[in-house]
């Protein structure tokens, strides 16, 4: 039996390449991802909001129209491939432990596109206001 090696986030980034070329793809991911989602909110409460922006951000740019940054939506489709994986470093099966690297993830891609997700909301607060028509950054 061939022994499975565990995801890192430079393999989900890798993969991330591909989803994003991919729309349908792109779109089963987010369907996946929020029912995790949803079925694990409380062992993600602190990076629950960030995730649920990936979410809504990989949605716009996929619909057309919004336009992330190439490198802030690979790395932010990364984050959401890791955390859809089951076998990643720590086993999502593993009681208590099996998310936290998920979320530590999560929180790292978070961090590191501040300015991209600040942009982002903005952008979402206007068009839900009907103040802006598309943006592209």
């Amino acid at each position: 039996m061939k022994e499975k090696t565990p995801l890192t986030f430079e393999q989900a980034t890798l993969k991330a390449g591909l989803y994003v070329e991919d729309k349908e793809k792109l779109r089963r991911l987010i369907e996946i991802a929020s029912k995790k989602s949803e079925r694990y909110y409380e062992s993600l409460l602190a990076q629950w909001e960030s995730l649920q922006i990936f979410f809504h951000m990989i949605r716009a740019c996929v619909a057309g129209k919004y336009c992330a940054p190439a490198d802030s939506l690979l790395m932010i489709v990364a984050a959401v491939i890791y955390f859809v994986s089951p076998f990643d470093l720590i086993p999502d099966g593993i009681p208590v432990f099996g998310l936290m690297d998920d979320a530590a993830v999560i929180g790292y891609v978070a961090r590191a596109n501040l300015t991209a997700i600040s942009n982002f909301r903005k952008w979402e607060i206007l068009w839900f206001s009907g103040d802006l028509p598309l943006a592209r950054h």
